[in-house]
């Protein structure tokens, strides 16, 4: 494919191959202007690639948020001015590395000011001057334009906002490439197998759901983000194994990825902040959790890494504040993760009846009765003077879980080990006798 592209230097045209233009891009890209911005990078990579495959005119500021960012339709209205400021960003990077290394690149690839829309010149230095100096010229009419917007916008305001409202629903899937919808689809479907996490033959269905939502749109940050959740779970559930460090190392770069790419989007925070509890960065997760719950009151997904940080950090008055908006999220998805956090938390709080009366709902509504559940439903019997039942539920627990590593696992995400002794103690009492020996 040629594209041909205003020699600003000549009148007419001269014509540059796809292989000559992706070079340029993946040279520009290796830049140390923009090596260290993988943001930075995938935004000049979606504008050269939409305009390479003959889509240039719809390049758009929410195309751009929504492809490039993840942004949902409606996040468009508030996040276009993301766009715009890092659009200048690139201006400047590329402005800077065809000033330096690349003074002598026989092809410049241009963002002009005001458009999305990349531009290809001829590297000639006839050619640099005429760029600059037509953005300069480009700038000051835009300017002048801002200012006599600004005046007009106190007679026009009310009529305005009437008209600014972001299309949502079915209409605004259309301005989204189909590789970005694949992604969105098979990042929604990863989260779903997260939880619960006691099994790990469940983990590698959801980390390979999102690596291919990755493969599907490399641009799209929820596939980083679901596949560092799952890292960092199989880095907790693994500790102490060789592969543990592993896991961690490619959910600290797959989280940043996505951070850098979504700054401001819930799940970027969320994974992030999974990560940093991973790690024993507890301030830093709480702290990064709590935004991403601002941000996305009603993502359950989002609730339930934050329900999770709250009860290992020994936040059970946090946990147990949220028990009617838990219950409200679980129509919508999820529910065992706040119902096992609530319950865990109403033990170590010692409020034995309740716990007891938490689990047994869940189960009683289709909920898995796994090693945590059991665990705590054992200790919450004996605590609460049912002797008889707890007993029973050491022998389930012994049957069926003979190797779970409960305690090594409690120990590991537990930031405080006082809540993690309670239990124990008490699973002790009721006859639990710890793992079997491998």
């Amino acid at each position: 494919m040629n594209v041909s592209v205003g020699n600003q230097g000549q009148t007419g045209t001269q014509s540059f191959s796809g292989e000559q233009l992706r070079a340029a891009l993946d040279k520009v890209l290796r830049s140390d202007e923009f090596k260290g911005s993988a943001r930075m990078r995938s935004f000049l990579s979606y504008v050269v690639t939409e305009t390479l495959e003959g889509r240039s005119d719809e390049i758009r500021a929410k195309t751009i948020a929504m492809d490039v960012y993840g942004y949902d339709a409606d996040e468009l209205l508030k996040r276009e001015g993301v766009v715009r400021v890092d659009a200048g960003r690139v201006r400047r990077k590329l402005q800077a590395y065809y000033e330096s290394k690349g003074a002598a690149d026989e092809l410049v690839i241009s963002l002009p000011v005001g458009s999305y829309a990349p531009q290809f010149l001829s590297g000639s230095d006839r050619s640099r001057q005429s760029l600059r100096v037509r953005q300069r010229v480009t700038l000051v009419v835009i300017s002048l334009s801002i200012l006599v917007a600004g005046i007009l916008t106190g007679v026009l305001i009310g009529r305005s906002l009437q008209s600014v409202a972001p299309k949502t629903g079915k209409t605004a899937i259309y301005d989204v490439s189909p590789a970005r919808v694949e992604a969105m689809n098979l990042s929604n479907a990863g989260r779903d197998l997260i939880f619960p996490v006691t099994d790990l033959a469940r983990l590698q269905p959801a980390l390979l759901i999102f690596q291919t939502a990755i493969e599907r749109d490399p641009l799209f940050y929820g596939g980083y983000a679901g596949a560092s959740q799952v890292e960092t779970m199989f880095a907790i559930m693994k500790s102490g194994s060789p592969s543990s460090n592993e896991f961690l190392r490619a959910a600290d770069k797959n989280s940043a990825y996505a951070l850098e790419m979504a700054p401001d989007a819930a799940w970027s925070l969320s994974a992030r902040a999974w990560f940093e509890f991973g790690v024993g960065n507890y301030e830093s997760a709480v702290g990064l959790s709590q935004r991403a719950v601002d941000l996305a009151p009603d993502d359950s997904h989002v609730a339930e890494f934050d329900a999770l940080i709250s009860l290992y950090t020994s936040d059970f008055d946090r946990v147990l504040s949220q028990s009617v908006r838990y219950r409200a999220l679980a129509q919508n998805g999820g529910g065992l993760v706040f119902d096992n956090a609530l319950g865990a938390a109403q033990f170590h709080t010692g409020d034995y009846a309740a716990a007891i009366r938490t689990f047994d709902k869940t189960i009683s509504r289709g909920g898995p009765f796994g090693p945590i559940s059991a665990a705590y439903l054992m200790a919450a019997h004996w605590r609460n003077g049912e002797q008889a039942e707890a007993q029973r539920l050491a022998r389930v627990f012994s049957d069926t879980w003979p190797s779970f590593p409960l305690e090594k696992l409690k120990a590991r995400v537990f930031v405080d080990p006082q809540p993690v002794q309670e239990l124990i103690s008490a699973m002790i009492a009721a006859g639990w006798s710890g793992p079997a020996k491998p």
